[in-house]
Protein backbone atom coordinates (compact mmCIF):
# COMPACT_ATOMS: atom_id res chain seq x y z
CA UNK A 1 0.00 0.00 0.00
CA UNK A 2 1.38 3.35 -0.46
CA UNK A 3 0.93 5.57 2.50
CA UNK A 4 1.12 8.87 0.93
CA UNK A 5 -1.00 11.16 -1.63
CA UNK A 6 0.90 11.42 -5.01
CA UNK A 7 -0.50 13.40 -7.96
CA UNK A 8 1.37 11.19 -11.49
CA UNK A 9 0.65 13.39 -14.45
CA UNK A 10 2.26 14.20 -17.89
CA UNK A 11 5.92 15.57 -17.96
CA UNK A 12 5.75 17.06 -21.08
CA UNK A 13 2.77 18.58 -20.61
CA UNK A 14 2.56 22.72 -20.37
CA UNK A 15 -0.89 21.78 -18.47
CA UNK A 16 -0.10 19.57 -16.25
CA UNK A 17 3.08 21.44 -15.14
CA UNK A 18 1.23 24.32 -14.24
CA UNK A 19 -1.26 21.99 -12.76
CA UNK A 20 1.57 20.65 -10.47
CA UNK A 21 3.18 24.16 -10.07
CA UNK A 22 -0.22 25.85 -8.73
CA UNK A 23 -0.43 22.77 -5.87
CA UNK A 24 3.61 23.38 -5.15
CA UNK A 25 2.62 27.19 -4.71
CA UNK A 26 -0.82 26.30 -2.74
CA UNK A 27 0.11 23.46 -0.58
CA UNK A 28 1.22 24.97 2.64
CA UNK A 29 1.19 21.65 4.08
CA UNK A 30 3.29 19.68 1.76
CA UNK A 31 1.16 17.29 1.41
CA UNK A 32 1.27 15.60 -1.95
CA UNK A 33 4.21 13.78 -3.33
CA UNK A 34 4.91 14.47 -7.48
CA UNK A 35 6.25 11.79 -10.27
CA UNK A 36 5.50 11.99 -13.89
CA UNK A 37 4.00 9.59 -16.26
CA UNK A 38 7.07 8.75 -17.90
CA UNK A 39 9.09 7.91 -14.90
CA UNK A 40 10.17 4.83 -13.44
CA UNK A 41 8.00 5.47 -10.37
CA UNK A 42 5.24 6.52 -12.93
CA UNK A 43 5.80 3.15 -14.96
CA UNK A 44 5.55 1.10 -11.49
CA UNK A 45 2.23 3.06 -10.05
CA UNK A 46 0.85 2.23 -13.70
CA UNK A 47 1.53 -1.38 -13.44
CA UNK A 48 0.33 -1.97 -9.67
CA UNK A 49 -3.15 -0.18 -10.13
CA UNK A 50 -3.31 -1.64 -13.68
CA UNK A 51 -3.84 1.79 -15.67
CA UNK A 52 -3.60 1.01 -19.33
CA UNK A 53 -0.89 2.58 -21.19
CA UNK A 54 -2.78 4.40 -23.45
CA UNK A 55 -4.76 6.47 -20.60
CA UNK A 56 -3.53 9.93 -20.75
CA UNK A 57 -4.72 11.57 -17.63
CA UNK A 58 -3.61 13.09 -14.08
CA UNK A 59 -3.55 9.95 -11.59
CA UNK A 60 -4.15 10.93 -7.93
CA UNK A 61 -3.35 8.34 -5.60
CA UNK A 62 -4.04 8.32 -1.98
CA UNK A 63 -3.66 5.32 0.20
CA UNK A 64 -5.01 2.77 -1.76
CA UNK A 65 -7.87 5.15 -3.66
CA UNK A 66 -6.84 6.42 -7.03
CA UNK A 67 -8.36 8.64 -9.02
CA UNK A 68 -8.58 9.81 -12.70
CA UNK A 69 -9.70 12.11 -14.91
CA UNK A 70 -11.66 15.13 -13.55
CA UNK A 71 -12.13 13.13 -9.90
CA UNK A 72 -8.33 13.46 -9.77
CA UNK A 73 -7.80 17.44 -10.02
CA UNK A 74 -11.15 17.80 -7.41
CA UNK A 75 -10.03 15.19 -5.19
CA UNK A 76 -6.90 17.03 -4.97
CA UNK A 77 -8.60 20.52 -5.07
CA UNK A 78 -10.34 19.11 -2.03
CA UNK A 79 -7.26 18.99 -0.37
CA UNK A 80 -6.05 22.64 -0.50
CA UNK A 81 -6.70 25.03 1.81
CA UNK A 82 -9.73 27.69 1.00
CA UNK A 83 -10.47 29.34 -1.20
CA UNK A 84 -9.30 26.46 -3.73
CA UNK A 85 -11.35 23.72 -2.22
CA UNK A 86 -14.40 25.50 -3.31
CA UNK A 87 -13.50 24.62 -6.82
CA UNK A 88 -14.44 20.95 -5.73
CA UNK A 89 -18.40 22.18 -6.66
CA UNK A 90 -17.75 20.86 -10.04
CA UNK A 91 -18.41 17.75 -8.28
CA UNK A 92 -22.21 18.74 -8.58
CA UNK A 93 -21.81 18.22 -12.15
CA UNK A 94 -22.54 14.62 -13.68
CA UNK A 95 -19.40 12.35 -13.92
CA UNK A 96 -19.88 11.65 -17.99
CA UNK A 97 -19.38 15.74 -18.39
CA UNK A 98 -16.82 16.28 -16.52
CA UNK A 99 -14.47 13.48 -18.10
CA UNK A 100 -15.60 14.21 -21.58
CA UNK A 101 -15.05 18.31 -21.09
CA UNK A 102 -12.02 16.77 -19.74
CA UNK A 103 -11.03 14.24 -22.28
CA UNK A 104 -11.50 16.79 -25.24
CA UNK A 105 -9.16 19.43 -23.21
CA UNK A 106 -6.68 16.75 -22.42
CA UNK A 107 -6.66 15.60 -26.20
CA UNK A 108 -5.89 18.78 -27.51
CA UNK A 109 -3.75 20.14 -24.76
CA UNK A 110 -0.60 19.81 -26.62
CA UNK A 111 -2.12 21.45 -29.57
CA UNK A 112 -3.14 24.33 -27.66
CA UNK A 113 -0.04 24.81 -25.10
CA UNK A 114 2.86 22.84 -26.73
CA UNK A 115 4.88 20.44 -25.26
CA UNK A 116 7.55 21.20 -22.59
CA UNK A 117 10.60 22.48 -24.01
CA UNK A 118 12.81 22.54 -20.37
CA UNK A 119 11.12 22.73 -16.73
CA UNK A 120 11.59 25.02 -13.94
CA UNK A 121 14.36 23.71 -11.45
CA UNK A 122 12.44 23.13 -7.92
CA UNK A 123 13.86 24.40 -5.10
CA UNK A 124 15.50 22.11 -2.86
CA UNK A 125 12.09 22.12 -0.27
CA UNK A 126 10.47 21.02 -3.86
CA UNK A 127 12.67 18.15 -4.64
CA UNK A 128 11.57 16.39 -1.75
CA UNK A 129 8.09 16.21 -2.56
CA UNK A 130 9.16 14.43 -6.25
CA UNK A 131 9.55 10.35 -6.35
CA UNK A 132 11.42 9.42 -9.68
CA UNK A 133 12.47 5.64 -8.95
CA UNK A 134 10.46 2.34 -8.17
CA UNK A 135 12.51 2.40 -4.96
CA UNK A 136 11.74 5.80 -3.60
CA UNK A 137 8.28 4.43 -3.95
CA UNK A 138 8.79 0.63 -1.79
CA UNK A 139 10.28 2.87 0.40
CA UNK A 140 6.71 4.96 1.39
CA UNK A 141 4.95 1.37 1.12
CA UNK A 142 3.61 -0.19 4.65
Amino acid sequence: MIAVKIIVFDGECNVCDSFVQFILEKDKENQFLFTSLQSEAGEFIRKKYRVPDDLDSVLFIDGEKICLKSDAALNVLQKLPLPWKILTAGKVLPYVIRDTLYDFVARNRHKWFGKKQSCRLPTPQERKQFVETKADLEKMTV
